[in-house]
Formats: C-alpha cells, sequence, structure tokens
C-alpha cells in the first residue's frame, strides 16, 4: 500500500508538468490533422453614404463549411474575420448581392469552401437618414407606498429626444417609450436618469438618457 501511494503522489509537480507536455503533444498533433468545420462570417456593410441608413433587418452573419487543418479553423472562429460589403454609390431601396466563396474573407491559402451554407443572397432596404424630435414616454410599474398614489405629473429633462434613422420608420413613430421605472413604496418624488427601453433597428438617440421626476400625492380619502 505505502509503495501504491508512494507511485501516485511522490513527485507531483513533475508527473503534473509530463501530463500536460503529453496533452499539449497529443492537441498539437490533433490540430495538424484537416477537418471540416462550421465557420460563421460576421457581415459589415461599409461605404454607406452619410445620406443613407439601412432599414429594417439585416444578415448578422453568413455561414459555411470548411476544409483546413484544425489550426486553420479554430483560428478562423476565434478571430471571426468580417465579411465586409461596400454599399459605395449604392441610393435608397433595395441592395442585393449574390455571394460566392471567393467573397469569404479566407487565409490567402489552405482553407477551402466545401458549402456556402448562406445566405447566399444579402439583401437591405436603405432609407434616408432623417432627424426627428420625438416625445419620450414614460412607464411605470409597481404601487407606491400605502396613502400615497401618482397620478401623472412628471418633469422630464429633455421632453424631446432627436431620433436619427431611416425616414420612412422615423415617420410612424409618435413617442420613444422610456425604460420602466419602480413606484414599489414610494412616498416621496422619485428622480430617475432613464434610457429609451427600445429603439427601432438603425436608430439613435440623443442625448441616450433622460432625467425623470416623478410627483407622488397622497390620496384623497
Amino acid at each position: 500500500m505505502n509503495v501504491l501511494r508512494g507511485w501516485l503522489f511522490d513527485n507531483l509537480g513533475l508527473k503534473f508538468t509530463a501530463l500536460l507536455l503529453a496533452v499539449v503533444v497529443y492537441l498539437n498533433v490533433y490540430t495538424d490533422r484537416e477537418q471540416t468545420m462550421l465557420v460563421s462570417f460576421p457581415v459589415e456593410f461599409t461605404d454607406l453614404a452619410d445620406t443613407l441608413s439601412l432599414s429594417g433587418p439585416t444578415p448578422a452573419v453568413v455561414q459555411a463549411e470548411l476544409h483546413a487543418t484544425g489550426k486553420q479553423l479554430i483560428g478562423l472562429r476565434v478571430k471571426e474575420p468580417r465579411l465586409k460589403l461596400s454599399l459605395l454609390g449604392i441610393g435608397v431601396g433595395r441592395f442585393s448581392r449574390a455571394l460566392a466563396p471567393t467573397d469569404l474573407p479566407l487565409p490567402s491559402a489552405g482553407v477551402t469552401v466545401e458549402n456556402l451554407i448562406g445566405p447566399r443572397v444579402i439583401e437591405v432596404d436603405l432609407d434616408r437618414k432623417v432627424h426627428r424630435d420625438i416625445p419620450v414616454a414614460v412607464q411605470t410599474a409597481g404601487a407606491p407606498a400605502n396613502g400615497y398614489v401618482w397620478q401623472g405629473a412628471s418633469v422630464l429633462r429633455p421632453a424631446l429626444l432627436r431620433v436619427t434613422g431611416p425616414e420612412a420608420v422615423l415617420a410612424k413613430l409618435d413617442s420613444i417609450p422610456l425604460a420602466t421605472i419602480r413606484l414599489d413604496g414610494k412616498r416621496d418624488t422619485v428622480r430617475a436618469e432613464v434610457a429609451p427601453a427600445s429603439l427601432p433597428d438603425w436608430c439613435t438617440v440623443e442625448p441616450a438618457t433622460v432625467l425623470v421626476k416623478l410627483v407622488l400625492a397622497r390620496r384623497t380619502p
């Protein structure tokens, strides 16, 4: 028993180092083998005119089955090289672009495309970029303390947000809902700095937050 214990536990540091080196050698040999792996390429649109905006949903990634060594494929998955599509000279309307394996940002040698899974065609809508000053809308949840009530009185700074985005989208906006403010157990003026709860795709706002003051009142008998 003492011999077995000594064999297991003597020189643990040396044994652990040897085990680690063995694992490293195995992984090095394994990743030198050629294999096939699914890799995603984030889509990035470039050269968009300052007067235009993307509008609506756009594909986030293009996926392809690639054949290469394990090291090359793992490197691609870690780096996630971007598939850049130029919109230079494109105007308002729908942009459509068919993709080929040669469009993928691959190393110059050693990696081949087994299957371009897709999307094989990239379609996006472009619209005029405009600005509008749009009122904010307060959202609350929870109930104040017993004997208190919020009757809608509020002070907003600012009360309007400058929204920038695609013209057709902004034309449909009548307000910008703010993140929900909790009133649970409150019995005095509630102050909060909140951002918009959500925005349509490709829209931005200035400023990013609104100072909100909600005035609570005593409930009348």
